[in-house]
């Protein structure tokens, strides 16, 4: 988050509510019934204010007898800041839901609302787009407006998936679909606790001059079907330590299902591999996400969206921020096509038995990587010749990094809380960031 002070001064109220087969010994603990864990979310932003709301994650795993291995995972989400920005979200996940039907079929489904006063916007393309951090910092000379790069933007997402493993294979298919409905508007002063300069954002310039076109300023709807293919043999979800997860899907957003006079096609192809280094607690873990049109003309504000069938959090969205490159600026390098990198050392410290529960207390190292690899279309004819040197870079995006360290809690194998914290190794990225979040990056 933007300079924010995190107070996550947040005690984990954790209970059951089962039969539970709990042994002493940590190394054969059984789960049966249903377990939750609740969250408190508390944070504060002096443009945002204070954050309150809940976080929680049920589990039910029946008889125990695919413990740590889950029925069904219903993760519950609302939180609000004190100025207005919220958030809404229950995700559904359940590898039993459609046995009936097929005892390998897994379904997974989303619905958000997100209302976020300050969305990050900082340009297309990368380092094309200058970012110039004294633009937010109320210390500079050259100080504008803290919400700069910064527009208002209400979202409301539906996302369902549905996932079959091939007989006798670790592979799978999978198919599904997401429709966003997205509403975008400049930066509502009026509602920030601190008053800012009545001044143009990044985002009412390119309105302005047409980088951002007419029919796409105010936002839309778009819906698209996923298909893809994939291939996983990790030992375990929530805590892999051997194996990889490797799936290739193509969306396809057919122009009667936007609101647009244009739809698109997009590739995207994901590798995660796990090493344990000689010690299941001792985990070498990385990802490379490659994304790129294939066809259509992609709406600006669904660049930054990163096709996926499984969300870990509210929003799949960058490169930049809590769950692609952690430290630099949320959604810095938004182009039609981009390459992502990350790679952690995963330590479990300690694992242990209390009240009854399963424990283990964690650290995470890691770099992430990323850049443009495919530029976005963006109209510069109508920009001020005089502008052009503030606000825009010719050549290619190169590479953007950031690195840092986390902390991870486990209970009952699966419910994970995380802490990472990051910083951006180019002042053209940001500065760094801190994020407090449910389970692992990848």
């Amino acid at each position: 988050m933007r300079n924010t002070l995190h107070l996550l001064a947040c005690l984990v109220a954790l209970s059951t509510c089962s039969s539970a087969n709990c042994q002493s010994d940590s190394s054969h603990f059984v789960k049966t019934g249903c377990s939750f864990g609740l969250l408190p979310a508390v944070s504060y932003d002096a443009d945002l204010g204070f954050q309150y709301g809940l976080i929680s994650n049920l589990y039910w795993y029946g008889d125990g007898s695919r413990y740590p291995k889950y029925d069904h995972s219903l993760y519950l989400e609302c939180s609000r800041y004190s100025a207005g920005t919220m958030l809404c979200r229950a995700y559904f996940d359940s590898p039993t839901a459609l046995s009936k039907l097929s005892p390998t079929l897994r379904l997974t489904a989303d619905v958000t609302w997100f209302r976020d006063l300050l969305m990050d916007f900082s340009g297309f393309n990368g380092r094309q787009a200058i970012y110039n951090k004294d633009w937010v910092d109320e210390d500079a000379d050259d100080y504008v407006s803290r919400a700069f790069y910064s527009h208002h933007r209400r979202m409301l997402r539906f996302m369902a998936n549905v996932r079959q493993n091939i007989p006798d294979s670790k592979l799978y298919w999978q198919a599904g679909a997401t429709v966003f409905n997205m509403d975008i508007e400049s930066v509502h002063r009026n509602e920030l606790r601190k008053e800012l300069p009545d001044t143009s954002s990044l985002y009412d310039l390119y309105r302005e001059w047409g980088v951002i076109r007419d029919d796409e300023a105010n936002g839309g709807t778009v819906g698209f079907l996923r298909l893809g293919f994939g291939i996983d043999s990790r030992d375990s979800e929530s805590f892999p330590t051997k194996g990889l997860w490797t799936e290739g899907l193509i969306a396809i957003a057919p122009q009667f299902m936007t609101s647009q006079d244009k739809g698109f096609a997009r590739l995207t192809l994901v590798h995660r591999q796990y090493f344990s280094l000689g010690n299941p607690n001792l985990v070498l873990a990385y990802r490379v996400t490659w994304q790129h049109k294939l066809a259509g003309r992609i709406p600006f504000y669904v660049l930054p969206h990163i096709t996926t069938a499984t969300l870990t959090s509210a929003t799949s969205q960058g490169l930049g921020g809590a769950k692609t490159m952690r430290g630099v600026v949320r959604n810095r390098i938004v182009g039609d096509g981009m390459l992502l990198g990350n790679l952690e050392l995963r330590w479990l410290i300690k694992r242990f038995t209390w009240l009854n529960q399963q424990w283990a207390v964690g650290t995470n190292f890691f770099g992430d990587f990323g850049m443009v690899s495919q530029d976005y279309d963006a109209d510069l004819s109508a920009v001020p010749q005089a502008q052009r040197d503030n606000f825009f870079r010719s050549g290619n995006d190169k590479l953007h990094s950031s690195v840092g360290m986390g902390v991870k809690i486990h209970f009952n194998a699966n419910f994970i809380v995380s802490c990472d914290f990051g910083k951006a190794l180019s002042s053209d990225d940001g500065t760094h960031g801190l994020y407090i979040q449910m389970n692992y990056l990848f």
